[in-house]
């Protein structure tokens, strides 16, 4: 599949938002409470210092999404210093293994080269283990002294990249 990424155009992020939500939703990985930011595209890409990106297949269709933010953001979760951070990353089912997050990754590592900022990081749920393999296999190392709990008891596991 060739995949192309960029940042969502305004007509675009009301599905970037769906797809985003609809992925959470239908893999249970997010609280029905925290659909709504998800699906909120819009407020991402208003926001001073995130990006809301999207993944388009061969025939424009939308397959996939994910914010680069910066430290400093409303959207930055982990994100200290100068590093950039990755949120919301989601891919369309009928995608799944087609490098699909794989390409959204490596534009968020791309832009944090760009930016000449030290580092990437992302947090993600402990069952999201095809993600985690993605990390890993893209140069990402655990750094399990930043993990965080959400909520009382639901934990997410961190890891950064170091840009050279």
């Amino acid at each position: 599949m060739q995949i192309t990424i960029r940042e969502a155009l305004p007509a675009e992020l009301a599905a970037a938002g769906e797809l985003t939500a609809a992925v959470y939703r239908d893999e249970s990985l997010a609280e029905p409470t925290y659909l709504p930011r998800l699906a909120d595209a819009a407020a991402r890409h208003a926001a001073d210092g995130a990006w809301q990106l999207i993944a388009l297949d061969e025939a424009g269709t939308l397959v996939g999404a994910a914010v680069y933010t910066v430290a400093g953001s409303e959207f930055a979760d982990i994100a200290a210093g100068q590093e950039a951070e990755i949120r919301m990353l989601a891919t369309a089912g009928s995608a799944r293994g087609q490098g699909v997050g794989a390409a959204l990754v490596l534009d968020c590592v791309r832009r944090t080269r760009q930016d000449k900022r030290p580092a990437l990081v992302l947090s993600t749920k402990p069952q999201m283990t095809a993600a985690q393999r993605l990390y890993a296999r893209l140069g990402f190392a655990r750094t399990p002294e930043r993990d965080w709990e959400y909520a009382p008891g639901k934990g997410l596991l961190t890891f950064r990249l170091v840009i050279d």
